[in-house]
């Protein structure tokens, strides 16, 4: 039976409300680094599988100068890594890589949280509030499923992104959203519901009262905890 949690999640994923960046698929290469993303992130793609150029051209009908673009934005997402004279491969996440992949979206996130909370509208910020409910309901018991939390968590934080009118920043934060839910899966241990529940009601009031410093420390700390819960870090 589907988890209605997950069906409402998926509702949220700034569908309305809000004015929305220009498409992210702009070109072929945007659209091969659009799929490819979602194979690496479904696992169709698996850590260390190779990515020939010339394979993926003729899979999706497309130029090898295209392939090699699409590839050098993946790179640069972490994604997959760059070996000279072979075909590139599907990254293997490790605490090493995490650690750096977290560090990088911390600081979009920190800066989405304090912009996004003084540009928000009091329409905004109630949508905040509906969606961050629906996100607490995700890391309601130790059984649930914590990719799909985790996921929940940077929903909110890609709200407040759009919601800070810089569709340069709100582009790039979505951009990380892959490489960060890919380390989550790998290599996260089980992490604390009732924390995370807490964090959520802060960021909510942070949200209202307009505590832009609130906010943005209680980033700063849910990704230190995110990379505390990285095995063997």
């Amino acid at each position: 039976m589907p988890d209605r949690r997950i069906d409402r999640l998926n509702s949220t994923r700034l569908l309305g409300g809000v004015e929305q960046p220009p498409p992210v698929i702009t070109s072929r290469a945007d659209a091969v680094v659009d799929s490819l993303a979602h194979s690496i992130e479904s696992g169709e793609l698996a850590p260390g599988d190779p990515l020939s150029v010339t394979a993926l051209a003729q899979r999706l009908t497309v130029a090898a100068a295209t392939v090699r673009s699409a590839l050098g934005t993946l790179e640069a997402m972490h994604l997959i890594e760059h070996r000279l004279n072979r075909a590139s491969v599907v990254v293997t996440p490790t605490p090493a890589w995490f650690v750096a992949v977290a560090a990088e979206c911390s600081g979009l996130s920190i800066a989405a949280a304090d912009l996004g909370i003084a540009e928000a509208t009091e329409a905004q910020i109630a949508d905040l509030a509906e969606r961050a409910a629906i996100v607490r309901e995700l890391w309601a018991s130790d059984e649930s499923d914590q990719v799909i939390g985790a996921e929940g968590l940077w929903e909110l934080l890609d709200l407040l992104a759009a919601f800070s009118r810089n569709r340069h920043l709100s582009a790039l934060h979505a951009s990380k959203r892959t490489a960060l839910v890919l380390g989550i899966r790998s290599l996260s241990r089980p992490r604390n519901p009732a924390m995370l529940r807490s964090v959520v009601d802060a960021l909510v009031a942070a949200a209202r009262d307009r505590d832009r410093l609130e906010a943005t420390d209680l980033v700063r700390d849910l990704y230190t905890f995110v990379v505390d819960g990285v095995t063997e870090l």
